[in-house]
């Protein structure tokens, strides 16, 4: 049976002390995703793995830009926003040393993934949706909904573009209702599909 919506308290920045709870609730929701099953095959590792390498790229890549937003514990948005999409090269160093180690072997299919998606980054001024995840626990309450709800108001607000890519066919439903669409769709051999989607401000 779907539990009833509870949207409770609003979503609030995301901030440096918070990077590490914040890793953990990202890591539980999105490891059984077919891109994250892709880069880490290994049912013993992959969630252990995959809270390590989202705290770092939280912590180095996006909190710093203040976009991100979360229901502390249970629900949390990635955002970049307009001109933040694509990470500099500075970052991508710092990234580089920690992110192989942890993709040891899968290393080539993790770049093939990862470029595939850098390529699909459209030109016009939009805010990326980078990470969203809500925690298991508390799924099925409209917490994504609620969640996504001040960005997606400032895109209205500002007539802007948001943009995000998905490899999980479960949640392109969610992502249609709040007015995304498919804008395009690129296969990656012996991997998942990456579904990119563009919301127009209403």
């Amino acid at each position: 049976m779907r539990e009833p919506t509870d949207r409770g308290a609003p979503p609030v920045p995301l901030t440096a002390g918070e990077i590490v709870a914040a890793a953990g609730v990202l890591a539980r929701a999105l490891v059984d995703d077919p891109g994250w099953l892709h880069v880490f095959p290994d049912d013993a590792t992959r969630l252990a793995r995959l809270t390590v390498l989202l705290e770092r790229v939280v912590d180095r890549a996006y909190v710093h830009l203040g976009a991100s937003r979360h229901l502390p514990g249970r629900a949390v948005a990635v955002w970049a926003p307009p001109g933040a999409h694509d990470l500099p090269a500075s970052t991508m160093l710092r990234l580089a040393p920690r992110a192989m180690w942890l993709v040891g072997r899968r290393l080539p299919a993790a770049l093939r993934m990862f470029r595939a998606m850098s390529a699909g980054t459209p030109r016009e001024p939009h805010h990326y949706l980078a990470i969203l995840g809500v925690d298991p626990a508390h799924q099925g309450q409209g917490l994504g909904v609620a969640l996504l709800a001040p960005t997606l108001a400032v895109c209205d607000d500002t007539r802007t573009l948001a943009w995000l890519e998905s490899t999980n066919p479960r949640n392109h439903g969610f992502y249609r209702r709040l007015g995304f669409e498919l804008a395009q769709a690129t296969p990656i051999p012996g991997g998942p599909t990456i579904s990119f989607f563009a919301r127009q401000p209403r």
